[in-house]
Formats: C-alpha cells, sequence, structure tokens
C-alpha cells in the first residue's frame, strides 16, 4: 500500500479477533492511511463508530448499510443497500430469543 499504486481493497470486519479498543484504533488508522494514500475500498464492520469518520472526510467516506425488517419477532432481510448508517437493533431481537434479558 505504501508504493502509490491504485488499488481496490474489500475487507470484512477489519481486525477481527483482537479487542474492542484495540480493533477500534486500528481501524479508525488504517481507515485514514487509506484515505492519505488515496486507495478505494469497500469495509465492513460492525463497528458504528467508524462511520463518524465521514464527519471529518466527507468527500473520502460514503457509509451504506444493510437493514432487516422485523415481523412477528422474526427477522427478513431484503439484501438492498442503503444510504447511512444501519440504525436498527435488530441483535437486541436475537439477544431476547436465546434468552438474554434486556433491561
Amino acid at each position: 500500500m505504501n508504493r502509490h499504486e491504485t488499488v481496490f481493497i474489500l475487507l470484512d470486519e477489519i481486525l477481527r479477533g483482537t479487542n474492542s479498543l484495540d480493533r477500534h484504533t486500528g481501524s479508525k488508522a488504517l481507515i485514514q492511511q487509506l484515505i492519505k494514500e488515496r486507495a478505494v475500498a469497500v469495509l465492513a464492520t460492525h463497528d458504528v463508530e467508524l462511520a463518524a469518520l465521514q464527519a471529518d472526510h466527507p468527500t473520502a467516506i460514503e457509509n451504506y448499510h444493510f437493514d432487516v425488517q422485523v415481523e412477528n419477532e422474526e427477522l427478513y432481510f431484503d439484501y438492498k443497500l442503503k444510504t447511512g448508517v444501519c440504525t436498527s437493533l435488530n441483535a437486541s431481537i436475537l439477544m431476547k430469543k436465546i434468552g438474554i434479558q434486556l433491561s
């Protein structure tokens, strides 16, 4: 990446497998480095805080998401890419189904 070559990068869950603080810090640094190197990248993450980087880099970052519809406590995905950050809390439905009591 430091050779200033034209690249296209696909990343799914950056730094998965490390603690959440290290993952967020490293992911943020990598995204900023990709912007500096003018790389084209598609990054998939569940770290919604990374989406806030768009405010600092509005011409370099665009946020998209897949959403879910809930009907009778069942999740249905339409697999349509939508602009912005996902705001649905579908994991809470899944947690409830497996017996985790959320307050």
